[in-house]
């Protein structure tokens, strides 16, 4: 009777170490520069999600900038992708077929970014923040040479010219040897004039969209008469990103423009009179001051959930902890960016008190492009960049128009139609 006992209860606490759950390991992949460091480092999300989920570990997966999207290509083919990872907003059509929907999550009914960023009613991710692009300045240059913040793109440009006549600083640094760098122009501002609203699939709709009188034509247009200028100096393609920047924290360009993420850089690096000289404004493509104030708004770090991974139930479990949690709050106010969940502030916000000043304001999100720009942007190996690099080389802005139109109503035709 006693070995039938114990026969039992060793078979009971065998089944019963059975049912409890297992350790399980979630890889959050993400690129470098999106608030890896407050995972890993300053408060680390594995430590903090244990408190709510013991059994299951967060290992981060920062990967270079320049290597995620490559890194994460070849992964999808294999059908290895981590199981969570970040997908870069201009990519996030070309992952629908390969990630779970989420639009069943509270995560997703939460996120005000959600609905807008829906790829064919789907929820492919969600963004971890939103952000705006802003050209910082320094003020001690502005106030030497008289110059006020500008309202209108020929404010702006004449405030290029002022600086370039006036100085020998370099007005408007761009590190064009990094093709990424111009993405402020030639991405942006073609959505930034009236009508640019949703532009990828209006020109996913068009045969040619760089006709003259089109949002894409008059962007560009913006974009070379600036570049004409040679803000960014005699040779804009002689240095990079890292020149670019250095550029700006050593006083020898008066402006730069990128996102909201750069603050947090500069003011890590800088020194207390820099901090101080540091100002910023929304870039003003409008025409006039009776014009709406058409200002960018990225939503970015989109999170996904492969169908590959073989821990679906508890990557949609993080998700749902990480974006209605405080931990969310913390991290949102770390970045400086633009919270996606509602009732979540920042607090003491350089960005905002730069926004509020700006009236007559209209918000522009920067939707992706649906299966006909993509099949036409493939064909053609169409790249905003990349001819935003080809103006600042001083390419011959009709001519590239010209080039492109045909290229783009050849391709039409043949993967998508009339």
């Amino acid at each position: 009777m006693k070995k039938i006992l114990g026969g039992l209860l060793i078979m009971g606490t065998l089944i019963g170490c059975g049912q409890k759950d297992e350790a399980k390991v979630l890889t959050f992949s993400t690129w470098e520069g999106t608030g890896e460091q407050f995972f890993m480092d300053i408060n680390d999300i594995n430590t903090e999600y244990k408190k709510i989920n013991p059994n299951v570990t967060i290992k981060i997966e920062k990967i270079p900038n320049t290597e995620y999207d490559t890194t994460m290509k070849i992964r999808n083919t294999a059908k290895q992708l981590p199981d969570i990872f970040a997908i870069r907003n201009k990519h996030m059509y070309s992952y629908r077929d390969a990630v779970h929907d989420l639009s069943d999550l509270n995560a997703s009914k939460i996120n005000t970014f959600a609905e807008p960023y829906k790829i064919n009613g789907k929820v492919v991710g969600l963004p971890m923040y939103g952000f705006n692009e802003y050209v910082y300045y320094r003020k001690s240059v502005f106030n030497k040479l008289g110059l006020d913040v500008p309202q209108t793109w020929n404010e702006f440009l004449g405030v290029v010219e002022k600086i370039n006549s006036s100085s020998d600083l370099i007005p408007l640094a761009i590190g064009g040897k990094d093709l990424w760098t111009t993405y402020p122009y030639g991405q942006f501002v073609p959505y930034l004039v009236e009508n640019g609203d949703n532009l990828l699939n209006q020109m996913g709709d068009m045969n040619s969209p760089f006709s003259e009188g089109t949002s894409v034509y008059k962007g560009y247009e913006k974009v070379n008469q600036l570049f004409k200028l040679k803000p960014a100096g005699e040779n804009p393609l002689g240095y990079g990103w890292s020149q670019e920047k250095n550029m700006f924290l050593s006083g020898k360009s008066a402006m730069i423009a990128v996102g909201q993420w750069f603050y947090k850089d500069f003011m890590k690096d800088a020194s207390e009179e820099d901090k101080n000289d540091l100002g910023m404004f929304l870039m003003p493509v409008r025409d006039t001051k009776d014009d709406k104030f058409r200002y960018f708004v990225t939503g970015e770090v989109f999170l996904g959930v492969p169908k590959s991974t073989k821990h679906e139930k508890e990557a949609k479990e993080f998700i749902e902890w990480f974006f209605a949690s405080n931990y969310y709050k913390d991290y949102i106010n770390y970045m400086q960016v633009i919270p996606t969940v509602e009732g979540v502030e920042l607090t003491d916000s350089p960005f905002k008190a730069v926004t509020d000043k700006v009236e007559n304001l209209q918000a522009v999100y920067q939707i992706p492009g649906g299966e006909n720009y993509t099949k036409i942007k493939n064909e053609t190996r169409y790249d905003q960049n990349q001819l935003s690099q080809e103006l600042l080389s001083g390419s011959d802005f009709k001519q590239l128009m010209e080039e492109w139109n045909k290229k783009w109503n050849d391709a039409k035709g043949k993967v998508v139609g009339r």
